[in-house]
């Protein structure tokens, strides 16, 4: 699919001052950008930079004030999540590192997860292919974090109440059970919108399914508070069954898949601001 131009220029942008900086050596695009299931009015723009050293606190500063100048460039800066990573810690599911994400300079992890739509449907903005320190990534792994998100954070989750009353929420939490299921089940990773074709496997009604997927399309639905209190029961009640439900499914038990993200031999990606055609995978 072709870049929207706001993309484009932000991510030439980003490039440009990236590189011109020094000290890094590569930028990678991830995620919808790249599988082809971008949505312009819901999908995050997915980064990772991979820096020769450990930036420090004046260093970090210095990014933060170049993604907040970024920000007067194009109406896509809001949804720039850029991690910077260094090929010694690349492989650490559990380090911090630089993080903006969106509006602020903050912290978080270069996940397993990530590592893995990297491998499958990464491209390189600048620097070479595949990025530097980067380990193949197992099946078995993918679906380790997999179970443990679901036995952990959206246990959880599911049982708050008021944060299902909010559409994000709703969207985030349903779309994440069917691609949980296709992970553990048979270690696919799908796209949010195959995702949502899925929905009623989770007992999701059509019309729940049809609003979740007209707001992917840039078409917010307008419901009143007593149809937000009982979306929210209805949500919640899903995702308690589905998390469930997920954590008994046991992929040791199930023929093992033999290939693994990212094995193989390396092969060269092309540059997506040079073809601006993000190549394909099954997950986005």
């Amino acid at each position: 699919m072709e870049l929207p131009a706001d993309v484009l220029l932000l991510l030439e942008r980003l490039r440009e001052e990236l590189a011109g900086r020094g000290g890094v050596a590569g930028i990678y695009l991830y995620g919808s950008l790249t599988t082809g299931d971008f949505s312009p009015a819901r999908s995050d723009i997915d980064v990772v930079v991979m820096v020769e050293r450990e930036l420090d606190q004046a260093a970090i500063d210095e990014l933060g004030q170049l993604h907040t100048a970024l920000a007067d460039s194009a109406d896509a800066t809001g949804r720039l999540h850029c991690l910077y990573v260094t090929a010694e810690t690349a492989s650490d599911p559990d380090r911090l590192c630089p993080y903006w994400y969106g509006d602020r300079m903050t912290r978080w992890q270069l996940k397993v997860l990530t590592r893995a739509e990297l491998a499958s449907a990464g491209m390189a903005l600048h620097g070479p292919w595949p990025p530097p320190g980067w380990a193949p990534v197992s099946t078995p792994e993918i679906q380790a974090a997999v179970r443990a998100e679901i036995s952990g954070y959206w246990r959880r989750m599911a049982r708050q109440r008021r944060c299902w009353l909010r559409d994000s929420w709703v969207d985030l939490g349903l779309t994440a059970l069917p691609r949980s299921a296709a992970v553990l089940s048979t270690g696919e990773l799908i796209t949010k919108t195959e995702a949502i074709s899925r929905l009623a496997e989770f007992g999701v009604s059509a019309e729940l399914a049809a609003e979740i997927r007209r707001r992917r399309d840039g078409h917010a639905a307008a419901l009143s508070v007593w149809q937000r209190v009982r979306r929210a029961h209805r949500t919640r009640q899903i995702m308690r069954r589905g998390v469930i439900r997920l954590s008994k499914l046991d992929p040791l038990r199930r023929q093992s898949v033999q290939s693994s993200c990212g094995s193989g031999t390396p092969t060269e990606r092309p540059c997506a601001l040079a073809s601006s055609r993000p190549g394909w995978s099954p997950r986005g």
